[in-house]
């Protein structure tokens, strides 16, 4: 997938967890598991892994239970949830080494990197966490479409350094602008949400840019959904620190 395409693929998640974020937690959650399960399937192409139902299972499980555990739990912080996700993740993949071992030497591969995967897709239970968190619901939104925008010039250019410029230059800009929409966010707030969803498009472009690029389309499709799903953590500590 040309880093242009995978670009406009992250733009077009991001936008997906604008509006469910706008409609309401219930869409939200239901936007996350969609992103969650898709990236999941195509995560062991990604990381060279095989195994890809397996892993796909494990990861997007994993992240359907810590949606499952963010959303009904009962009292704040309720990010705290995902503790139950992510240790069953790591369970899971070393469970499957024993029944589906891997090929020799590369069993520690495959459990880190089922286990990564696992700890991104849980992350995108975080926007559910932030949404559901009094007073945060606009800096959700904010948060995503802010992501969208810098996700749109992470590929600008051919050089990466300019890309990364823009990138947390106009992410920045795009999320001071949202500190004027909202009147629940300042525009000093707006920057930060900005320039921490610019981050997380940023380390994954990076880390997709030194690895041969992968030659399916779910592979370059999980690149691209990984930022949105990190990109939640993200927000939600912005709106810890912001709003408490």
């Amino acid at each position: 997938m040309a880093p242009t395409s995978r670009a406009s693929m992250t733009a077009v998640a991001a936008a997906v967890v604008a509006g469910s974020g706008y409609l309401g937690a219930r869409y939200l959650a239901l936007a996350i598991l969609v992103l969650a399960v898709s990236m999941g399937i195509g995560w062991s192409h990604l990381v060279h892994m095989g195994r890809q139902w397996t892993t796909t299972a494990i990861v997007g499980g994993g992240g359907a239970l810590a949606i499952v555990a963010v959303a009904i739990g009962r009292t704040e912080p309720y990010l705290r949830y995902i503790v139950i996700a992510l240790a069953a993740i790591t369970v899971a993949a070393l469970i499957a080494e024993v029944f589906l071992p891997s090929p020799r030497g590369h069993v520690l591969n495959a459990v880190a990197g089922t286990a990564a995967g696992g700890a991104i897709a849980t992350a995108g239970s975080a926007w559910i966490a932030a949404i559901r968190t009094p007073g945060s619901e606009d800096l959700v939104v904010a948060g995503a479409i802010t992501l969208a925008m810098a996700a749109v010039f992470s590929s600008a250019t051919r050089r990466p350094g300019v890309n990364v410029a823009l990138t947390f230059l106009l992410g920045a800009g795009a999320g001071a602008g949202m500190g004027f929409v909202f009147t629940s966010l300042s525009w000093y707030g707006g920057i930060l949400v900005g320039l921490l969803t610019g981050a997380s498009v940023v380390l994954m472009s990076e880390l997709y840019r030194r690895e041969p690029r992968p030659r399916t389309r779910w592979a370059g499709m999980s690149s691209a959904i990984a930022p949105v799903l990190i990109a939640g953590v993200l927000v939600y500590l912005a709106g810890r620190l912001l709003i408490g």
